[in-house]
């Protein structure tokens, strides 16, 4: 055999080992990386089996179902979505009103349905109380309540995610007019089981 030969048939092995090399790294870059978070209202259905993390708060309290699994029902502000973890964690199961993180893999079902499955208890994170969150929209209904009264003011503000209920307790120091847009820091909440957008200061409604 020629020694051009040989170095062709070393060049073609030290090329094979570089390939496969780069293929393993990639392999494990790609398992180390830590899963997207993504908005609830974002989901596609494109996305089915994938693995992605989001951070919500909890609509209701996190429930044992009859198969074991917990239930954890999410939201953001942008929408909605159930969280199955396959086993209870140890200790108490969180509250409504609490925020979590959830790392699982998406599961889209007939008509578009959503959800997530969880296989391990630590990939559910309680973060602690709902932190303050910014959206924006345009005003599509008013309400003030009656005097004397303690219920909260209410705006219904329109956005593509959905309409969403904004409530406060202070006398706004500007009116807020049907068509007004509206950009407005509060706390995600829910009431009755529809969520809101609660505010604390009248600067937060600008």
């Amino acid at each position: 055999m020629s020694r051009g030969s040989k170095a062709i048939k070393r060049l073609r092995a030290a090329a094979f080992i570089i390939v496969v090399f780069g293929l393993l790294l990639a392999s494990l870059y790609t398992s180390r990386r830590a899963p997207p978070l993504v908005r609830i209202g974002e989901i596609k259905p494109i996305m089915n089996f994938s693995t992605v993390c989001v951070q919500g708060v909890l609509e209701s309290n996190a429930r044992i179902l009859r198969d074991g699994a917990v239930l954890y029902l999410i939201a953001d502000e942008t929408g909605s979505l159930p969280v199955f973890l396959n086993r209870a964690p140890e200790g108490m199961l969180p509250k409504a009103g609490k925020r979590v993180a959830a790392t699982g893999r998406l599961s889209v079902g007939a008509g578009n349905r959503v959800r997530m499955n969880v296989q391990d208890p630590g990939q559910i994170e309680v973060l602690g109380n709902a932190a303050p969150t910014l959206v924006r929209g345009q005003v599509s209904g008013v309400w003030s309540p009656p005097p004397d009264s303690r219920a909260p003011y209410r705006i219904t503000l329109a956005r593509p995610e959905g309409p969403l209920e904004v409530v406060h307790w202070f006398t706004p120091e500007h009116q807020v007019a049907v068509g007004d847009q509206l950009e407005i820091k509060g706390i995600i909440g829910f009431y009755k089981g529809r969520m809101q957008l609660k505010v604390k200061e009248a600067g937060d409604i600008r």
